[in-house]
């Protein structure tokens, strides 16, 4: 956690106008900031509550109960649900006895993720559909490491609509045609395969064709 708070981050006074803290928001391109009153976290003010406001030259005082925070031993997964749930830019991360710590602004969280990912890491992404009760990682592995590749990163969601569950795999084979011959040899279902551009794999060549065989009859 330590690692994603970013302690250097402008905070408000009570006394602040509704004029400088939008001018702040301005400035970091973000849609929130903390009031904090003697090390104490207040409330988070967004853009939208501070343009309701009268009176620019007001001071924002403590118009608003909203103090959405994390503990500064919240998990990622924490983070991530309660910023996605409050369409948040910023996060005040806190001590047990409220004491404000810093925040965790949204681009962090980005950059976060991308490590987790390995977003930057060379290699494909091959993303296949099944039912849940089909799901084992260790087949999934398996197939993927048969074929000299290594998962770099697995992410997996369910289909609201459909109730099958999504997986997208990022391995480190530039060329996953032989990941994806396999994944439809053992009956996966290919849904998308990003690879490196311009590299038309053979499996999609064979489908290209087939559409222009069709079409051309």
């Amino acid at each position: 956690m330590k690692d994603f708070i970013t302690k250097e981050f402008p905070v408000l006074k009570k006394s602040d106008t509704v004029e400088y803290a939008l001018s702040v928001m301005d400035e970091l391109k973000v849609r929130h900031l903390p009031v904090v009153a003697d090390e104490i976290y207040q409330c988070l003010l967004s853009e939208k509550d501070l343009l309701a406001m009268p009176d620019p030259a007001a001071p924002v005082n403590d118009p608003v109960l909203f103090a959405p925070s994390i503990s500064h031993s919240g998990h990622l997964h924490e983070i991530m649900a309660r910023m996605v749930r409050y369409h948040l830019t910023v996060l005040p991360v806190v001590s047990p006895g409220g004491r404000y710590k810093g925040v965790i602004t949204r681009d962090r969280i980005l950059e976060v993720l991308s490590d987790l990912c390995n977003a930057e890491a060379a290699g494909s992404v091959v993303v296949v559909g099944l039912t849940p009760r089909d799901y084992v990682l260790s087949d999934i592995a398996r197939i993927i490491e048969a074929n000299n590749a290594h998962v770099l990163n697995l992410l997996s969601n369910t289909d609201s609509d459909t109730g099958r569950l999504i997986i997208t795999i990022k391995i480190d084979l530039e060329d996953a045609t032989p990941i994806i011959r396999s994944f439809e040899r053992f009956n996966y279902t290919v849904l998308y395969h990003f690879m490196k551009r311009g590299m038309v794999d053979d499996v999609l060549q064979r489908r290209m064709d087939e559409l222009l065989f069709y079409m051309n009859m």
